[in-house]
């Protein structure tokens, strides 16, 4: 059958239907260099901009519309404007609609952020389920993520599959079923590492090393002692601080209440007036919106730090004065993992959040945000050595806390391991990659909805 793959990207639905021996007849995308690359790993396939500016008649007729709509105006990371982004990249489903109602192909293959179902309080996916419904098409939308097929990457992403209606209103959609999760699949993280891969890798740089080493001497005397890492958020800020919140939040506490309390890493709240005491509070209880309560998990949260402190109090007290060097993103820590208790048998990743620690199972989504990249800390320097992109050496003690993982390994847990990118650098990567739908997921659902009925 014939397909045309609109914002495009890397070419991931592509790569996906071609697998399965359809043609691509027409695909676009607005980033000139990712229309280049695309031209490039695909030359058969005409590939034209910004689809608003593309007469609807001059796409080829084609069997199945494939799109994996811009996710940032539903994003959690973006400003989940929706419709009404400021940037116009909500109403692109316009254009999906306007070349279904020109064309009418037979299937339709969309993907978007897993917070699209319920963006707006459902109000988005009930405007494109009613689209869709008066354009002829019976449908289904359902969240998936790699791990849940054996790909070690979790990456939830909301599909949404359908087929035309004929003129006596049947689709044969009935018999289409999404493929289900299967728990009993390993993924292994370990399994897409090249620990000889010397293309553009990028140590753990030496400022985190420290910052890894006191965080894996908290870990060391917590389960020492307690047997057990806690799972909730370490907010060290906590460490110290006696300050009232349990009624109240301090930020609207008379002066007198908060004067000669404690607050962030146990300091005395000292001054005669609230916003004085209130600078020396943790950052999250300096904000006034909570005027009335403070949210119930975050006192919570509050509870059990300042139980783990007094639980430890004799060794986190010194402990604390390396804490202090670092940034206030990395005196945050979280435990995600039921495994042992060193933290290069695992994967980090670094967060706005703080410092995650997670299992080999999977690897947390490539975002766009090249910060967060998971960081592989057990992978040592690589035989026959490696270079910075400035061609310098890297020596072993570059490694003593991994590296994160290469665009060579991002792309295999995207299945895009067999794309050229040429003339992307490793951030220009990454973004490209994190936009991209995994092929591997998207062949999975297609071979189930694209058949001969």
């Amino acid at each position: 059958m014939r397909f045309i793959d609109l914002f495009a990207g890397l070419g991931g639905f592509h790569l996906a239907l071609s697998r399965l021996g359809h043609e691509c007849v027409f695909a676009s995308e607005i980033k000139p260099r990712l229309r280049k690359l695309y031209k490039e790993n695909f030359p058969d396939t005409r590939i034209e901009g910004d689809i608003t500016l593309v007469d609807v008649a001059d796409i080829p007729p084609h069997d199945i519309l494939c799109g994996g709509f811009p996710c940032q105006p539903f994003s959690f990371s973006g400003k989940k404007q929706g419709f009404d982004d400021e940037l116009g990249r909500g109403n692109l489903f316009d254009e999906i609609c306007r070349v279904l109602e020109y064309h009418q192909p037979k299937y339709i293959f969309l993907e978007n952020v897993s917070a699209l179902p319920g963006h707006d309080g459902g109000r988005t996916w009930r405007i494109i389920q009613e689209r869709l419904d008066a354009l002829g098409y019976d449908f289904e939308g359902r969240v998936f993520s790699p791990h849940e097929f054996g790909v070690p990457q979790h990456r939830p992403r909301f599909y949404i599959a359908g087929m035309l209606r004929d003129e006596d209103g049947f689709s044969g959609f009935k018999k289409f079923h999404f493929p289900q999760p299967n728990e009993k699949l390993v993924c292994d993280v370990r399994t897409i590492v090249d620990p000889f891969d010397r293309d553009g890798l990028q140590p753990v740089r030496r400022a985190l090393h420290p910052v890894f080493d006191a965080w894996q001497e908290f870990v060391y005397n917590v389960t020492a002692r307690d047997g057990y890492m806690p799972s909730h958020c370490i907010f060290t800020m906590e460490f110290g601080a006696d300050y009232e919140f349990e009624d109240v939040p301090p930020a609207f506490q008379p002066v007198e209440r908060l004067r000669g309390r404690h607050g962030a890493y146990g300091k005395e709240l000292q001054g005669d007036t609230i916003e004085e005491l209130v600078a020396d509070l943790p950052f999250y209880m300096q904000k006034t919106k909570y005027e009335d309560t403070f949210p119930e998990f975050k006192k919570v949260l509050i509870r059990q730090n300042r139980t783990l402190y007094q639980r430890h109090k004799d060794w986190i007290d010194p402990w604390m004065k390396k804490l202090m060097h670092f940034p206030r993103t990395q005196r945050m820590f979280e435990w995600s993992t039921n495994q042992d208790w060193d933290l290069r048998h695992h994967v980090i990743q670094l967060r706005p959040s703080g410092i995650r620690i997670r299992s080999l199972n999977y690897i947390p989504t490539i975002t766009l945000c090249t910060t967060s990249t998971p960081i592989l800390p057990w992978v040592a320097f690589p035989p026959g050595g490696a270079v910075d992109k400035k061609g310098r050496p890297f020596v072993p003690e570059d490694f003593r806390w991994g590296r994160y993982i290469s665009h060579n390994e991002a792309a295999r847990i995207q299945s895009m391991q067999e794309l050229k990118y040429t003339g992307l650098s490793r951030l220009q990567k990454f973004q490209a990659l994190g936009n991209a739908v995994n092929v591997d997921v998207v062949e999975l659902i297609a071979s189930r909805l694209i058949k001969e009925r």
